[in-house]
């Protein structure tokens, strides 16, 4: 396929994938992904005692979000581009407090600082302009709310154990995850928006430079799989 982050295409490609999204998920992260998630959590619990406001951005079929209930906000707002997908997020979050809404990240239908937190999880490599995007967000979040990132970045090691997953992940991956969600090409897309994505020091450069104090970093998985919290000024 020829690699794209247009976002018609993410959306499309997203919203075909819905129905087996989360099985594969967790299947071909090894049941590893939702543990990540409830890790962050309990770091976000951590460093701040409460967020009335919480914005899960991209966010797919609300994996995150279910995380996010358990740190009792006010509201949670669940922003995604698929219409299926957040179908799906209805349906796994049937809470008053949840409410969906189809936007892009360049253009949040939310005033200036009102959100306390604004979490992403394996969506910021999707989107078209990273920066622009994270300067919407910064606009969003109020002064002292946090930002977090769960993502697949670039490995700047190049380790034997590094390259021993390359080829699984562009090899075996792809050939197994479009098989088993009908799609043709959704998977090969999944190793090429890791592949020509930037590292995880080069995003935490492009969140200070764009009003983010930088907390910490996790790294969940050999490198590749990080959690980055982020604070804004």
């Amino acid at each position: 396929m020829k690699y794209t982050k247009d976002k018609e295409f993410v959306g499309k490609m997203f919203d075909e994938i819905s129905p087996s999204y989360d099985r594969l998920n967790h299947f071909l992260s090894g049941y590893q992904d939702n543990r990540w998630r409830k890790k962050a959590i309990k770091i976000l619990g951590e460093l701040q005692p409460s967020y009335n406001k919480i914005l899960d951005l991209a966010s797919g079929s609300g994996d995150l979000g279910i995380e996010f209930m358990k740190l009792h906000p006010q509201i949670l707002y669940s922003v995604d581009i698929s219409r299926e997908m957040l179908k799906i997020n209805d349906t796994k979050l049937s809470n008053d407090k949840n409410i969906t809404l189809r936007a892009e990240a360049e253009h949040l239908p939310f005033a200036d600082g009102v959100i306390d937190l604004c979490g992403v999880a394996f969506g910021v490599r999707n989107f078209q302009d990273l920066e622009e995007c994270i300067r919407e967000i910064a606009r969003v979040i109020k002064p002292g709310g946090i930002f977090l990132t769960i993502e697949m970045f670039k490995p700047f090691k190049d380790t034997i154990t590094n390259r021993s997953f390359k080829v699984y992940f562009e090899k075996v991956l792809p050939k197994l995850g479009n098989k088993l969600s009908n799609s043709k090409y959704a998977y090969d897309y999944l190793f090429e928006s890791v592949d020509n994505f930037i590292t995880v020091d080069s995003y935490n450069t492009l969140l200070m430079q764009n009003n983010f104090k930088f907390i910490k970093v996790k790294n969940n998985f050999l490198g590749i799989v990080h959690s980055v919290f982020a604070e804004k000024l």
